[in-house]
């Protein structure tokens, strides 16, 4: 059997030329061609000439969620867990590689940032490594479905082809490796980012920031960046905000730098006190590097990794300049960020460092397990628990100072119980005596590189059909993203509407620049009985179970090896909706409850060692204290070691690992 990554003129062409297929294909007696994309030409002349030649061509139907492995794991959560680890260290070690090292590679976290770089993007990049691996397993899921004991697999032609091949052997499975298109719209992107410049005419221009006036209103010195998630909100009052830390701390707002995407943002911070930028590249005709550029040897043989190593180093290059550049100009000391799910934050934390500065990432989502995306290099970590530590050493992560909080968001359910109660009331007014809450996550259109709408529909029609035919029950839903959460439902938005009709239904809808205002624990306190539907991705789980509601997870995913896999199985940790909505029902229909439904306490201590509704204090009081570090003209160095001291000696040395 043959298989075509993407099946266009170029690759059937390269595969006639380079490997003689019509032959091989009738001597190895394959007579059909599977593809898993074709460009439109391949679709309207090159199909139907193949066709007519008596070659079978077809399209390769799969899901994200058919691709597991032997011992039932998900694919698409093994290789970030698992494979891509060895793959880098084969990349590391190859010949390939250590060809293209150059000293100058040899600086700050530039090491760092190449070997992340090397494996970053998710399985929806199409030239990224998890990309790869994974179609390799999709081919031989399908040589499993028809019986096929090898195949071969036209592959693009991608930089450290070798290690593919070696993955693709152990599967039986030979690759070929061609080019199949001849330009892509991210090359002309490479490009024009190798001419920073262009880049940065280009990019100004598309956020409108031509004249690059800075209003210098604020003059505070020594401010914190603020990298936010887009929920401008600066009123403490439970829903969600990049800056919950600052209104639950003393630390003061003139003190921050934001970036803003419209003028209405812009307005609103503003009037409030908060000073932002717009969107676009900040480099101030002074400016020089404080670094030796990085540059890597060429190698002719190695031409493919040559580019991918060469795209890294420019990207770094380019956003060092221009980020230690706007650090600056504006006197920031202390870059703050959530993401770490990329090598992005490893450039910036060198570029604050170049200005003096701190960089620090704060833990926005649980870890239950070890994957290469959460991998960090940061001077300060604020996180849940020793066991979020135990995660980042086991990934090994650079943080030279790993602080303990808790969970940030636990100071939410104080402020949001009367809220909750009144949401609470307006269902039992409609006859609903016990409410579920049920927690959901985004979804793609192509169900192939993720787990789709229909995975997040099922979040929705199986309990709305139970409430509909049960009149005493009520639902709420918080959509992690609701900006288009009717168009993913489909059909099941009739269903939905229906319910509301109810009056024993409610679904959070306001949404910010990207995901739902309203938090988790909102809904989880005007509910009897809280459901994650996303074991892999339990963080709103977990904020509803912190505050001791009875909480319940379902891993249709298979994340056996999640530390949320310690909870009871069939009383917390169900594998579908169905044996779920069940023990629901059983539960709600006893008198007292079933013992132990919902109940986390085994390990809860273990995943925030507070619960005390202070971590966004402890968060905001800690950067409070960098501030003052260098408000008292104190080097980078000391500002870090007083703050841990002080944390040490308020919180206990057991809450703070230093390195």
């Amino acid at each position: 059997m043959i298989y075509f990554e993407n099946f266009s003129f170029v690759s059937f062409l390269s595969c006639l030329l380079k490997f003689n297929l019509l032959k091989n294909l009738s001597i190895k007696g394959f007579k059909t061609i599977y593809y898993i994309d074709s460009s439109l030409f391949a679709q309207k002349l090159l199909l139907p000439f193949l066709r007519l030649l008596g070659l079978t061509v077809e399209k390769l139907q799969f899901t994200m969620l058919e691709i597991i492995d032997s011992k039932g794991e998900l694919i698409r959560s093994r290789i970030p867990r698992l494979d891509l680890f060895n793959f880098q260290e084969k990349i590391l070690n190859s010949e390939g590689f250590k060809a293209l090292y150059h000293k100058s590679w040899d600086q700050d976290a530039i090491p760092d940032y190449i070997n992340k770089g090397l494996i970053d993007g998710d399985v929806k990049v199409e030239d990224s490594v998890n990309r790869g691996l994974f179609i390799i397993h999709v081919v031989f899921w399908h040589m499993q479905k028809i019986d096929y004991k090898q195949a071969v697999f036209v592959f693009n032609n991608r930089a450290w082809i070798n290690i593919y091949k070696e993955y693709a052997e152990s599967y039986k499975i030979e690759l070929l490796s061609v080019r199949s298109i001849l330009f892509k719209f991210s090359d002309l992107r490479k490009i024009v980012r190798k001419v920073p410049l262009l880049y940065k005419i280009i990019k100004n221009i598309k956020y409108r920031n031509i004249s690059q006036k800075y209003d210098f209103q604020n003059k505070a010195n020594n401010k914190i960046y603020v990298d936010g998630r887009g929920d401008l909100n600066l009123v403490n009052n439970g829903y969600h905000s990049d800056f919950f830390w600052q209104l639950n701390s003393k630390f003061l707002l003139h003190n921050i730098l934001y970036k803003h995407h419209s003028n209405k943002e812009k307005e609103y911070l503003s009037k409030n006190g908060v000073y932002s930028i717009g969107e676009g590249i900040y480099s101030d005709s002074g400016g020089y590097r404080k670094y030796i550029k990085p540059k890597l040897n060429y190698s002719h043989y190695f031409r493919k990794e040559f580019k991918v190593v060469q795209d890294i180093l420019t990207s770094y290059d380019l956003d060092r300049f221009y980020w230690a550049s706007l650090f600056r100009q504006h006197d920031v000391k202390i870059f703050l960020t959530w993401d770490k799910y990329s090598n992005s934050h490893i450039v910036l934390s060198d570029a604050i460092k170049e200005n003096g500065g701190i960089s620090v990432n704060w833990q926005m989502a649980f870890d239950g397990y070890k994957n290469a995306d959460s991998l960090i290099n940061s001077d300060i970590v604020f996180s849940y628990s020793k066991f979020s530590t135990e995660i980042d050493k086991k990934i090994k992560s650079k943080i030279k100072y790993n602080v303990i909080v808790g969970y940030p968001k636990d100071y939410a359910s104080a402020l949001l119980r009367d809220e909750a109660k009144k949401l609470r009331e307006k269902l039992e007014a409609n006859g609903a005596k016990k409410i579920v809450f049920v927690i959901d996550e985004n979804s793609g259109n192509d169900s192939r590189w993720h787990t789709g709408h229909e995975l997040q529909r099922e979040n929705y029609s199986l309990i709305l059909e139970k409430v509909l035919e049960t009149p005493w029950l009520g639902v709420i839903f918080k959509p992690k993203r609701a900006i288009n959460l009717r168009q993913r439902l489909g059909q099941v938005e009739k269903l939905l509407d229906k319910a509301l009709a109810t009056g024993r239904c409610h679904v959070f809808e306001v949404s910010g620049r990207y995901s739902t205002s309203a938090p988790p624990i909102l809904a989880g306190l005007a509910s009897d009985v809280c459901i994650h539907g996303h074991l892999g991705a339990g963080t709103a789980g977990l904020e509803c179970a912190l505050e001791g509601l009875p909480t319940l997870l379902i891993d249709r995913e298979r994340y056996s090896y999640s530390k949320l896999y310690d909870l009871p199985k069939g009383k917390v940790v169900f594998q579908d909706w169905p044996s779920a909505i069940d023990a629901l029902m059983e539960h709600f229909g006893s008198s007292n409850g079933v013992s132990g439904f919902g109940d986390w306490s085994s390990i809860i201590d273990e995943l925030d060692p507070y619960r005390d509704g202070l971590a966004a204090y402890r968060m905001g009081t800690y950067l409070k204290w960098l501030i003052d570090g260098y408000d008292k003209g104190l080097k980078r160095e000391d500002v870090m070691l007083n703050a841990a001291r002080m944390y040490e000696e308020k919180w206990g040395p057991d809450k703070i690992i230093i390195s």
